[in-house]
């Protein structure tokens, strides 16, 4: 950007922010979740010093669903340069404790710095990267004019831009057109995703189609041995249906009970498995479904057998636990939270279902729900009426979850695809 560009951004910037300063302050000095990472954004967080001869990479995703985009980069790119060091940032809260998951592989999990300048040039100059790697959008003038007069690379990786992002950009071209300018190349998910970033006059020699990496997840399809010792694990009985509710939130338990409740009534040999996003709140589930008359298991406990409901009380179980489901429900999308990841249950090839907010997995949701393996509910009538005719019609059932399988197989490779990318681009 030109340094008067960089000016008049500042200075709009300064402007919002002191405009806006009544209603952000008192919630970044109070809400627990804002003020864990406030402070720690304006560039005020300790980091591990390393030798300065050795220049980390530093892979950055905004939030949940960008994070789960960057954690098969993070590492293949571990796996392929071992020696290479690595500073993985997110923005929010629940992107930074996603990104946990890849610990093993990073030197640090850090918050990204707002966009104000003193933040920026604090921490490019406390990480002090040989590249900057961007992953889907999060995309700041100061910043990358930062990296680019310090002539550090960056390169935007699984690159998209929804069509609000797309019309926001539009209209603050004279500002995004040279904040895209300045990296060394983007790799898209899609050719419509390449004509949105060739309309801001981008060198198309820059850019490059690999697809979308949230299909090169490490879950695999499991056995029939695997699937039948996982059953066993669970004390489950064979011969009845299953239905799971994965990665629930607050209200959506009780939508299951009520629903469960119903459904019992035309299939007796029914039972459900609810695994919430947060695993504390086991207890509580159990204690608001017992109000249903139900009876319920903790899968500490593995008595499912004789009970109806078994809720999930540990982490890192729920994406092999698909495969013993009839029906697989993707949580956080009948209450306002953007949905989880609807790719778990399509690798085990089961037929899904998700409530109207998938935000933050937009073009997968939508591209499950045009091949006909998801179903895309409004709300709790509508979940009752499609779960109740895929118990009903397991023919249905079954076309659904293979055509979910084929979604999830068929756009693999993103991930190959981006790292050979960023060889012919960086390393």
């Amino acid at each position: 950007m030109k340094v008067f560009q960089i000016i008049i951004y500042n200075l709009i910037l300064c402007l919002l922010i002191i405009i806006s300063m009544p209603i952000w302050l008192p919630l970044a000095l109070i809400q627990k979740k804002r003020k864990q990472t406030f402070f720690k954004r304006l560039g005020f967080q300790s980091i591990k010093t390393q030798s300065q001869q050795i220049k980390p990479i530093w892979i950055h995703a905004l939030s949940v669903g960008e994070v789960l985009s960057a954690i098969p980069i993070v590492k293949a790119i571990y796996k392929r340069w071992p020696h290479q060091d690595i500073i993985f940032s997110a923005s929010t809260l629940t992107g930074y404790e996603m990104a946990q998951k890849v610990q093993s592989c990073v030197r640090e999990i850090i918050y990204y710095p707002y966009d104000f300048l003193f933040s920026v040039k604090r921490m490019i100059s406390i990480i002090n990267p040989q590249i900057f790697i961007l992953v889907e959008s999060d995309i700041w003038p100061n910043f990358l004019t930062i990296l680019h007069q310090k002539k550090i690379p960056s390169v935007l990786v699984n690159a998209r831009l929804s069509k609000e992002s797309f019309r926001g950009y539009r209209l603050l071209k004279w500002f995004m057109q040279p904040a895209l300018s300045t990296f060394k190349g983007i790799c898209v998910q899609s050719d419509e995703q390449a004509k949105r970033f060739l309309s801001f006059d981008i060198d198309p020699t820059k850019i490059s189609v690999s697809g979308n990496v949230k299909f090169d997840q490490d879950q695999q399809p499991l056995s029939l041995d695997e699937i039948l010792q996982l059953k066993k694990d669970i004390d489950l009985p064979e011969n009845i249906q299953v239905i799971i509710a994965g990665s629930t939130h607050e209200g959506e338990e009780k939508i299951f009970g009520d629903m469960y409740s119903n459904l019992k009534k035309s299939t007796p040999n029914l039972k459900m498995i609810i695994a919430p996003r947060d695993p504390g709140r086991a207890k509580e589930i159990q204690s608001l479904l017992q109000k249903n008359g139900l009876s319920i298991s903790l899968y500490s406990k593995k008595q499912f057998c004789t009970k109806d409901v078994l809720i999930i009380d540990q982490m890192g179980i729920l994406g092999k636990l698909y495969a013993v489901c009839d029906i697989a429900f993707v949580g956080g999308s009948l209450v306002p939270e953007g949905g989880h990841n609807p790719l778990e249950p399509a690798a085990m090839s089961k037929p899904i279902v998700f409530g109207p907010d998938m935000h933050d997995f937009p073009e997968i949701s939508k591209q499950l729900v045009s091949a006909g393996a998801a179903f895309q509910v409004q709300d709790s009538s509508e979940l009752s009426t499609i779960f109740h005719a895929l118990l009903k019609d397991t023919q249905l059932s079954k076309r659904c979850g293979e055509k979910a399988f084929k979604i999830f197989s068929e756009n693999q490779g993103a991930v190959e695809k981006t790292l050979l990318f960023l060889q012919t681009q960086v390393f």
